[in-house]
């Protein structure tokens, strides 16, 4: 936790803050020395500002718009009803497991009338390589600039593609098609691209899926083993292709017809 209890200044004073703060976490990023707060899943405690008491509150993650959103909410508790301070909600960033900022955002205000702010930070994961990603953000009163900075890690797999089966399907009426299974990691909220090609490299079907619902799935993709003219595909080696948010896995599979 960092404290200071100046009081000469007005927006002046949590600007220094700011860049005190902002200082000192690059500082311990960089020395490996991560003193903060991290928040449970229920509450992280509270701490006091001379305008009332703040508490920080871990909500369940999930994914909304193709990002992965971090969801806390933050509560201002006033006690003191003379003021009408807000607290300050700032030094907001991303780091990777090395301390290298990836994202940030804006500072904001919580006005204490207000009583209590949700917030979601979206990240999209499926662009940055596995590994340990923490978020930090800090608070801190208006009037006697007491603060605080909590921190969030979240574990994250890059998105990947690979195959896992085929074999034929067939409906009431004995018709034949080909059910392909391919293993979806970490990349949900986005829709695949199933595509086949003939062993001339050609593409002869394509077709779009709805969005992948689970973070690990088996996806299964069916092709009734026409071509998209309507032609019959003939036995021999095809290239099956599923390509989504630019991570893409092929295989050869041999067909009958």
């Amino acid at each position: 936790m960092f404290v200071t209890n100046e009081r000469n200044g007005g927006g002046t004073k949590m600007e220094l803050l700011k860049r005190i703060i902002s200082a000192l976490l690059v500082l311990c990023m960089a020395a490996g020395c991560f003193a903060f707060t991290e928040t449970e899943k229920a509450e992280a405690g509270g701490f006091s500002t001379s305008d009332g008491i703040v508490y920080v509150y871990n909500l369940d993650n999930g994914y909304s718009n193709g990002k992965y959103q971090i969801k806390e909410k933050i509560v201002y508790d006033r006690s003191d009803t003379r003021y009408d301070s807000p607290l300050t909600v700032f030094n907001q960033i991303l780091v990777n497991s090395a301390g290298k900022k990836i994202m940030s955002w804006k500072d904001w205000n919580i006005l204490p009338r207000g009583g209590s702010k949700e917030v979601s930070y979206g990240v999209d994961f499926s662009t940055l390589p596995s590994g340990t990603y923490t978020l930090y953000f800090s608070l801190a009163g208006s009037r006697d600039m007491l603060s605080n900075t909590y921190s969030r890690k979240v574990s994250h797999s890059a998105g990947k593609i690979s195959y896992s089966s085929s074999k034929y399907i067939y409906d009431t009426n004995g018709n034949k098609s080909l059910k392909v299974i391919f293993n979806i990691v970490s990349l949900k909220g986005y829709a695949p691209k199933f595509e086949v090609f003939n062993s001339n490299g050609t593409r002869i079907y394509s077709k779009t899926y709805a969005k992948v619902a689970y973070s690990n799935t088996n996806y299964s993709f069916t092709w009734n083993m026409y071509t998209s003219s309507g032609n019959m595909a003939k036995s021999g080696t095809y290239t099956f292709k599923v390509t989504c948010n630019g991570k893409s896995c092929s295989k050869n599979v041999t067909i009958k017809n």
